[in-house]
């Protein structure tokens, strides 16, 4: 790539694997976003800029692996999004993670960049400080497994609070602030909200996005 100019990147994986929300987490506002790959009836889109990141969310199909196929490794950062969908544990995205990587010969990153997109965008009210307070105790994983389970009236009358707050954090922030929170009560909103940044996975993709530029805009030594 010619000294000076900014690393074109493309960012594309199947319909609705979450492209829009990864350009967003990773302020990628210049990268360009293909159309999805293995739509019915239209080609898939040519992928040759000098950085795509490929979005995958669950399991990885003929498609995916075709669509890789033409791009080569050094160009290619894999992104497993929407991991807080697969299995119970941040463990068993990480575990498909690798089965991905295995399976393509390429670096693979589990991460939930709805999440990331959150923590760059929003702040822990009081509210919400007060509601996962009031709930930190709910550690048994089954609550935040999904939304009525979380709401439910049984767990107190605050049923419209913990609403918001599933709102603004989804299940997976949720989760992760309860279990934060049970382990040290007086953590500020500041701390907690760096903790569900990091439990989105998003940093070390964007380590990896740094070091690609470096190496691509690095001039060449003879």
């Amino acid at each position: 790539m010619p000294p000076g100019r900014l690393l074109r990147i493309q960012v594309t994986g199947r319909a609705r694997a979450g492209k829009t929300t990864v350009r967003n987490a990773l302020s990628l506002l210049s990268a360009e976003e293909t159309a999805p790959i293995d739509e019915p009836g239209q080609p898939d889109p040519i992928l040759d800029a000098d950085l795509v990141l490929y979005i995958l969310a669950g399991s990885l199909r003929p498609a995916d692996r075709r669509a890789l196929a033409t791009v080569p490794s050094e160009r290619a950062l894999v992104l497993l999004n929407k991991a807080d969908t697969i299995g119970t544990r941040w463990s068993d995205a990480a575990t498909a993670a690798e089965s991905h990587s295995a399976a393509l010969g390429l670096p693979v990153y589990p991460i939930v960049a709805a999440l990331a997109t959150r923590t760059r965008a929003g702040t822990l009210t009081d509210a919400d400080m007060r509601t996962l307070r009031r709930h930190r105790h709910r550690t048994d994983p089954a609550c935040t497994l999904a939304p009525d389970l979380f709401t439910t009236p049984a767990a107190g009358t605050d049923v419209a609070n913990r609403q918001l707050l599933l709102a603004r954090w989804a299940l997976h922030g949720v989760a992760c602030a309860l279990a934060a929170l049970h382990h040290d009560p007086a953590l500020s909103p500041c701390s907690l909200l760096q903790i569900l940044h990091s439990a989105s996975g998003i940093d070390p993709v964007h380590h990896e996005l740094h070091r690609r530029h470096e190496l691509t805009s690095a001039p060449c030594r003879s």
